[in-house]
């Protein structure tokens, strides 16, 4: 069934990524007409987030702020299509990295990168980096469920040169790939909300405790790498521009949750100057303290 679905829709996605952007777009126009409308995708998981997110908007608002994430959601899917036929010099017209600079200075000084960002406007094209600087781009990836479009968006991202690996695979090949001094960008997408029977870890975002994933910050301190936040903005429709902020210089000299914090600080402040263009459709705070059969680990800030 999977081979069987792939085979259906693979000519169809082809065909829509070689149309013009602006017939791309009437599509997504199209599709979020018939998601947010007809479908009514996960209405009650963006507004409940959103709700516990800004205590301080109205009902209105809180609508208004979700049927702008969804329009936003079926552009990202429609992106995605896009970057099957996109050129680097295509993808680069659209999406701007606007001070290379700093990873060239952690380039000369031969320090390896973790790069930590979160499911904000644009991190499909991301991987337009590769050429941009002298790494070796490694980015973390969750697998999807069929295999067949797993594998088409694994080849997507890979397009340009860059490495995907699995988050099952991440620790070990990253911790190999650095022993082996590896000049490399490890690229993670660190806002991921762990299910409840994985969860132990807790710390606050948007002032509520919320279970996070602490690969990143441990993989960093283990192996003293620069870590780096990148914040991405969208600019007009199609068109953003990521901005890289350093969060440590060196990892191993941090204090336990400094680097996970810090993280989830900068990517609270990028959410809320554009929080139509955030990934609100999955359930941010489903794991408590209380509710897993873990003991939580609670950052300072938790405990306070």
């Amino acid at each position: 069934m999977q081979a069987i679905a792939f085979y259906l829709f693979y000519p169809l996605l082809w065909i829509i990524s070689r149309l013009p952007a602006r017939l791309t777009y009437l599509l997504s126009d199209f599709a979020f007409l018939i998601v947010y409308y007809v479908i009514g995708y996960r209405k009650k998981v963006i507004i409940n987030n959103l709700k516990i997110a800004f205590p301080e908007k109205s009902e209105i608002e809180l609508k208004e702020l979700c049927r702008k994430t969804t329009q936003h959601f079926c552009d990202s899917f429609i992106e995605v299509i896009m970057s099957m036929s996109m050129s680097h010099d295509e993808m680069l017209s659209r999406f701007e990295y606007t001070n290379l600079e700093l990873i060239h200075q952690f380039r000369d000084q031969k320090r390896p990168i973790i790069v930590m960002f979160g499911h904000q406007a644009s991190y499909e094209w991301t991987m337009c980096i590769d050429g941009l600087v002298d790494y070796k781009i490694i980015a973390v990836y969750k697998p999807l469920a069929n295999n067949y479009f797993n594998k088409l968006i694994v080849d997507i991202r890979q397009k340009f040169n860059s490495t995907m690996i699995t988050m099952r695979e991440a620790s070990n090949n990253i911790s190999q790939s650095i022993s082996n001094g590896d000049m490399a960008m490890y690229g993670l997408i660190a806002d991921q909300s762990p299910a409840k029977y994985r969860a132990q870890h807790f710390t606050t975002f948007f002032g509520k405790t919320s279970a996070v994933f602490m690969g990143s910050e441990k993989l960093a301190k283990a192996h003293d790498t620069a870590v780096v936040y990148l914040a991405v903005e969208k600019i007009k429709r199609g068109h953003y521009k990521a901005n890289f902020q350093t969060i440590t210089e060196h990892a191993a000299q941090t204090k336990d949750w400094e680097i996970t914090d810090t993280f989830l600080d900068l990517l609270e402040k990028q959410i809320r100057k554009q929080p139509e263009y955030y990934l609100w459709s999955h359930k941010r705070w489903k794991a408590t303290p209380e509710n897993i059969k873990r003991k939580p680990v609670l950052s300072p800030r938790v405990q306070q």
